[in-house]
C-alpha cells in the first residue's frame, strides 16, 4: 500500500510521537505542511482505515503501521577507516570512531541511535587500527567489520567500495567520526533518498544549496548554504546507481582519490534528486582536532 508524501509524513509522526491529543496547528507546525493539506491528508488516511480518529485524538492503528513498513529502513553502512591524523595523540593508539568523549566512545553514539530503531544490519569499514574496531563486537555482537587494507593510499571511495555487497534496500550510508548528540536525526522510516544539513549563514567547510528542491552545488565554503554531515539515506533504486557510479569512478585515473560522496554530489549529479534533511548544528558535534577534543572532555587537557 503506497502513501503519499505527506501522509507518510503524518504516520511517520504518529508513530514516532504516540497516542495523544494533535490539533491541525500542531502537526502543521512539526511536519511543516499547511493545515489545509493537513485536513485533507487525515481525511484521506481515515478513509483508508490507516488512522482512527476522535475528534482531535489520533491514533495509528495496525493497517497504518503495516503501511509504513515498506518505508522501514533496516540496513546501514558506517564508514571509518581514516587515520584522524589531527586528532593526535588521542589515535595514536585507536582510529577516531573509537575514541571516547566523556566516556562514550564516538561511534557509540551512532551505534546507539540505529539500534535504538531496531537497525541491526549494520556493516563498519574499519582500516587504521581496525583491530580496535572489534571491541564493538562485545556490546554490539550483531555488526559486521571489515576491513580497507588501502585506507593510507586512497580516499573513502574504497571503503564505500568494499561496503557494497551490504549496500541495498534501502541504507543509511554514515560516516563513522561524528559524535551524536539528538538520536532522533536516525530516522525509522524514510521516503526518499536524502542527507542531513543544517541552515549556514556562511561557512568555510563542506557544503551545499538546495535548488528546485534538491542539493546542488556542493563544495568548500559558501553563504547561505547548508553545512554537509555525513549521514545519508539511499533508496534501493538510488543505492543501485550509486554503486555502478562508484566503480566506473573509481576506475578511471586518480578514481581512489575520490570522496564517497563525489559521485552523486558533482560528477554524476544529474542521476540522482537528493533531498536536504534539515538538522540543527547541536545534533551532530564535529570534533576535527585535538584541541575540540580536548575542549569537550577534560582529561585530555593535560597532553
Amino acid at each position: 500500500m503506497s502513501l503519499t508524501r505527506y501522509e507518510f509524513e503524518i504516520l511517520r509522526y504518529l508513530e514516532h510521537e504516540g497516542k495523544e491529543i494533535y490539533d491541525i496547528r500542531k502537526l502543521s507546525d512539526s511536519l511543516c505542511i499547511s493545515g489545509t493539506t493537513i485536513m485533507k491528508s487525515l481525511d484521506e488516511l481515515g478513509d483508508r482505515g490507516l488512522i482512527v480518529r476522535n475528534g482531535k485524538d489520533l491514533t495509528m492503528n495496525d493497517a497504518g503501521l503495516e503501511a509504513l513498513e515498506p518505508y522501514r529502513v533496516k540496513h546501514a553502512i558506517i564508514v571509518g577507516a581514516g587515520f584522524g591524523s589531527r586528532m593526535m595523540p588521542a589515535t595514536e593508539n585507536r582510529p577516531k570512531p573509537m575514541v571516547t568523549v566523556n566516556g562514550v566512545r564516538i561511534i557509540d553514539t551512532l551505534l546507539d541511535a540505529l539500534v535504538a530503531v531496531d537497525i541491526k544490519d549494520i556493516t563498519v569499514v574499519g582500516g587504521y587500527k581496525v583491530e580496535k574496531m572489534y571491541e564493538l563486537l562485545e556490546k554490539y555482537p550483531f555488526i559486521r567489520i571489515l576491513n580497507n587494507t588501502k585506507y593510507e593510499e586512497e580516499n573513502n571511495i574504497s571503503s564505500a567500495l568494499l561496503s557494497m555487497d551490504h549496500f541495498h534496500g534501502g541504507c543509511y550510508f554514515c560516516e563513522a567520526d561524528l559524535y551524536i548528540t539528538n538520536p532522533d536525526i536516525i530516522q525509522k522510516y524514510q521516503y526518499a533518498t536524502n542527507i542531513l544539513g543544517s541552515w549556514s549563514l556562511e561557512t568555510d567547510d563542506w557544503c551545499f544549496k538546495m535548488v528546485d528542491g534538491y542539493l546542488d552545488d556542493y563544495r568548500k565554503g559558501n553563504t547561505y548554504c547548508y553545512n554537509y554531515y555525513g549521514i545519508s539515506y539511499w533508496t534501493d533504486e538510488d543505492s543501485r546507481k550509486l554503486k555502478e557510479d562508484w566503480v566506473e569512478l573509481y576506475d578511471e585515473p586518480d578514481g581512489g582519490q575520490l570522496f564517497w560522496e563525489f559521485p552523486p554530489f558533482i560528477h554524476r549529479k544529474e542521476r540522482y534528486k537528493i533531498e536536504i534533511r534539515p538538522c540543527k548544528k547541536q545534533d551532530i558535534m564535529e570534533i576535527d582536532s585535538y584541541y575540540e577534543l580536548a575542549q569537550l572532555d577534560s582529561k585530555y587537557r593535560l597532553n
